[in-house]
């Protein structure tokens, strides 16, 4: 059989790639043992059968269910197996490719105990949990309420005389909601519940509380557990998100986490140094999601980027076609202006997240080596920073996984393109970890504080604050204006960090001076909710600089020799992300003109040529797209995608896929003789 057209399309697309697409790989992840390992995780996950993808699109949830435990068993096995570390755990997780019920005992109940329990706890309960003799969960969020933690209505009331804690769902909105793994998996869970000893609420703390007995997985008594059911868009298909209502359940009063926190057996309470100290285990959570998004965005525009080129439609001449090549043929889809405005952003946009996410994990890091020695001066920070980021980045992140589809037209729409999959895999990351838009308030009340700092002691205000210096001056400030001259100007990082910088500082300032004029107080809900709009959009700006600055800094450091060879890239690759680079940020500052130009720091003119400039630097890209997507290195397994596979067979896949409709299996459908025949034949014979 002879090679298809889309076969054809999409390598003879390789062939213009102007760099070297393996060594922008090992730039993209850290270098060449990385991608080695990774392709070895992947490898491992893609030759199990348990992990075969082939029929998830008709699995019902009670059957998805059974399947994702399935695969975690095997999941856990397989780490057991081959001694694999926790980078290993979230790679495999990466190739499975849905979230599965034991995706928290990794992520979150083993960090909760590690980061927030005392050395006696850790050795109690870290031994078993990596051995998976028990199985863990995190329960926070309850029926009633989500974010806001200082009014959860599950109590741990201290009995002394037992030296117990008394669990108790106090209503019925008390029962912990959505908890991953509780449905059907886990044994223990690390619950949020809100101390009361002698009638005295002192908030919040974390308990590690037994859930289901390890001889028969029956819930213990004075415990109910279900699952809540199936999820929006199908996702999350294979995760028990369950529900746990306790009634007056007894636990050892050392189950209560005392790395921080303290409660004696005669009942003294004794507070943490920092209010914030146990928020360490939500910073990992959002500080992954960023590394996440990163890997979401980039694989569906992998897949949309490689069908769009394979795909043809009408014959109107572009500025960028192949006429010569392949006369008489329909224009390729990814060589319209339009089309490519809308996907070569996204794709910087996913070189721009892996950036981030090395920083963003860097900083956690550095923040959990601190705490570990008492030191709590980076917490304020990094809680705000991951806070803001993780709102920023899963918003435009999903926005862009569905953009992708989109753009693929009306096949898009097909679940074999697995980009419905992703979607639904990604979406509810919008409101997990902290709602998106009231997270935004984290980053708010971190920079008001900053504002303060910066107007009493300026040389303490922190890096990523040190913008606020500008708006000292309120006079000069007020003058200051963007420098550009030449439309090739709005290529000078410098250019563009000056914008963003003066757009974040204005805001800053603005949100500062309307609480202070209005008397607001940021802990009094009743007036502080009234700035909630200004609240994100400073957070957006702020996370949107530092997404810019840390792309830039990623692509300096790559050409510095003395930056570790990991983090190096060979000229031909800086040459292209240099472009990625310049097109994040001023796509950026494009699509949110507004706040650059209401105070007269953008001119008209300068709009104009700031346009202009994207759109050349989008035309720029086209040649180097594919290898772009191809440099992500997804390979097909991950993909599981008909029209954005490797070999760009998009037709001939997508054909193959329909066949597998069980559907299809008979020659007349199941309900003829029931609904179809009957209707047909009311009104008599119609003979053809």
């Amino acid at each position: 059989m002879a090679e298809s057209q889309n076969k054809r399309d999409l390598a003879y697309a390789r062939t213009k790639i102007n760099f070297d697409v393996k060594d922008m790989t090992n730039f993209l992840h850290g270098g060449e043992a990385n991608v080695e390992q990774r392709r070895y995780i992947i490898d491992l996950i893609a030759k199990d059968p348990v992990f075969n993808k082939d029929d998830w699109g008709w699995l019902n949830h009670t059957d998805a269910v059974k399947r994702g435990i399935a695969m975690s068993t095997r999941l856990a096995e397989i780490k057991m197996e081959h001694d694999l570390n926790d980078l290993d755990f979230a790679t495999m997780m990466e190739a499975i490719d849905d979230t599965l019920p034991i995706v928290l005992h990794n992520g979150a109940f083993i960090p909760v105990i590690t980061s927030q329990g005392t050395e006696e706890q850790i050795e109690k309960w870290i031994p078993p949990a990596e051995k998976y003799q028990i199985i863990g969960c995190y329960a926070q969020t309850e029926l009633g309420h989500g974010s806001n933690l200082s009014q959860l209505e599950t109590t741990a009331t201290l009995v002394k005389e037992t030296d117990e804690w008394e669990i108790n769902s106090t209503s019925f909105t008390a029962a912990k909601w959505w908890i991953g793994g509780l449905g059907a998996l886990c044994t223990h869970a690390v619950v949020q519940a809100r101390i009361f000893i002698e009638g005295k609420d002192y908030g919040a703390h974390v308990f590690v509380v037994p859930l289901r007995s390890l001889d028969d997985h029956k819930p213990f008594p004075g415990i109910e557990i279900g699952d809540i059911g199936p999820k929006a868009y199908n996702g999350f298909n294979k995760m028990d998100n369950g529900f746990a209502r306790f009634n007056k359940y007894r636990i050892p009063r050392e189950n209560m986490l005392m790395r921080f926190s303290k409660v004696s057996k005669e009942g003294v309470y004794t507070k943490p140094p920092h209010a914030k100290l146990a928020y360490g285990s939500m910073v990992l959570l959002r500080s992954v999601l960023i590394k996440q998004m990163a890997l979401y965005l980039s694989r569906a525009v992998t897949v949309s980027t490689r069908y769009l080129t394979v795909r043809r439609q009408f014959n109107n001449p572009t500025s960028r076609n192949d006429s010569d090549l392949n006369p008489g043929l329909e224009t390729q889809v990814i060589n319209y202006p339009m089309v490519q405005n809308r996907l070569f952003p996204m794709i910087a946009q996913s070189y721009a997240l892996f950036a981030a996410g090395a920083v963003m994990m860097d900083m956690y890091i550095g923040l959990m080596t601190g705490l570990s020695s008492g030191n709590i001066g980076a917490l304020a920070e990094v809680h705000a920073m991951s806070s803001a980021l993780k709102s920023y980045c899963t918003t435009f992140a999903v926005a862009g996984v569905e953009e992708s589809r989109k753009l693929m037209g009306g096949h898009g729409f097909s679940y074999f393109t697995g980009i419905a999959h992703l979607f639904a895999s990604t979406v509810p990351s919008n409101t997990y970890e902290g709602d998106n838009y009231v997270l935004t308030q984290q980053m708010a009340r971190y920079l008001l504080k900053e504002v303060k700092t910066a107007r009493t002691n300026p040389d303490q205000v922190t890096p990523y604050s040190k913008y606020l210096l500008l708006g000292l001056n309120k006079s000069a400030f007020a003058r200051s204006t963007c420098s550009v001259a030449l439309p090739e100007d709005w290529l000078s990082p410098a250019v563009q960090l000056a914008a963003f910088e003066h757009r974040c500082a204005r805001l800053a300032y603005e949100l500062s001076d309307a609480v202070e004029q209005g008397g607001l107080d940021t802990a009094n809900p009743k007036t502080w909710s009234d700035h909630n709009i200004e609240c994100y959009r400073i957070s957006h700006a702020h996370a949107q600089y530092v997404m810019v600055l840390w792309f830039i800094q990623a692509v300096r450091d790559a050409s510095n020799p003395e930056t570790d060879v990991e983090r190096r890239a060979e000229p031909a690759s800086i040459k292209v992300l240099e472009r990625l680079s310049n097109l994040h940020a001023l796509h950026t500052i494009q699509t949110n003109l507004v706040d650059f130009v209401e105070d007269g720091y953008f001119s008209p003119a300068q709009c104009q040529s700031l346009r202009a400039q994207v759109k050349n630097i989008v035309a720029s890209l086209a040649d180097e797209a594919v290898g772009l997507v191809d440099a992500f290195d997804h390979p097909d397994f991950l993909l599981n995608s008909a029209l954005g596979a490797t070999d760009g067979d998009a037709y001939k896949r997508l054909w193959d896929k329909a066949q597998s409709e069980p559907l299809n299996r008979r020659e007349v459908c199941d309900g003829y003789e029931e609904y179809i025949r009957p209707l047909l034949k009311k009104h008599g014979e119609f003979k053809l």
